[in-house]
């Protein structure tokens, strides 16, 4: 009896700890309630209203690029784990990812759902991160740091589909980074507090449609080959564009074979 009790603990433990998403959660019955509701392709609301790290209040809806994608980052300043990997997590990716610069290819706004969380807090948080950036543009407005009142969080936890719960004196809740295009449209959840670069990129392109970074062309030619694959949360190359990328190029080489030679045939006189 005692081992069974033992695996099952194992078991519970690994799928919380390998599942899409880290939980920071003491109960395992809480589970349901926290995580994250997809809602891929709604448009975040125009009168959600958060804090700056100077105590100015702002519309979220202006504070997203108007040509670049947004990428938001919730956790809580207070948190004495999981908030402070994940946005570590979001650091790595940033620099990993040297194709493309924070401050001109997109931005990233970390917000706090605690309510009880002080501007002086995100402040501290801002300076901290915004100065272990290695790559793109340092600015306030490349990465800035807000807070909130409870009604707002409210509104743009349930707009993004993040539920949470508290637990005791913290907050369970789930990791992960919401991609939002220049309109405020939902395009892409990153899960977890480590990123690959390449879907970090990916998200990026895709939510911009392509239209950031060095090379609009090479751009179109990823997208075109590369997809979100929705079970491995991840993306991975698309298998039948890659096969009727392969029959074009096939088709026009035939082509420009078998217009080389009527050419040469008609150009060479008879013998």
């Amino acid at each position: 009896m005692h081992k069974l009790k033992l695996i099952a603990s194992i078991v519970l433990v690994f799928t919380l700890f390998s599942s899409e998403f880290v939980l920071a959660i003491s109960d395992a019955r809480d589970v349901k309630d926290i995580g994250i509701d997809e809602k891929l392709g709604d448009t975040l609301p125009e009168d959600i209203t958060i804090i700056d790290e100077n105590n100015n209040p702002a519309l979220f809806k202006d504070l997203l690029s108007t040509n670049t994608p947004t990428v938001l980052n919730l956790v809580y300043y207070s948190c004495p784990k999981l908030c402070n990997f994940a946005t570590d997590g979001l650091l790595q990716v940033i620099n990993e990812t040297d194709s493309l610069n924070i401050g001109k290819d997109y931005k990233v706004l970390t917000v706090s759902f605690d309510p009880e969380d002080s501007t002086e807090l995100a402040a501290s948080k801002a300076l901290k991160y915004r100065s272990s950036v290695k790559t793109g543009k340092q600015s306030e407005d490349s990465w800035p740091f807000f807070t909130a009142d409870e009604e707002n969080i409210e509104k743009l936890t349930q707009s993004v589909g993040f539920k949470y719960k508290i637990d005791g004196d913290e907050f369970a809740h789930p990791a992960a980074l919401i991609v939002l295009t220049p309109e405020g449209r939902i395009s892409r959840y990153l899960y977890g507090i480590q990123h690959i670069p390449n879907d970090f990129r990916f998200s990026l392109l895709e939510a911009s449609k392509g239209e950031i970074g060095d090379s609009t062309l090479l751009n179109k030619v990823l997208l075109f080959c590369y997809g979100f694959d929705p079970v491995g949360k991840k993306y991975a190359l698309k298998a039948l564009n890659i096969v009727k990328a392969g029959g074009v190029v096939t088709l026009l080489t035939l082509c420009v074979g078998l217009t080389y030679f009527w050419r040469k045939e008609k150009i060479e006189p008879d013998e």
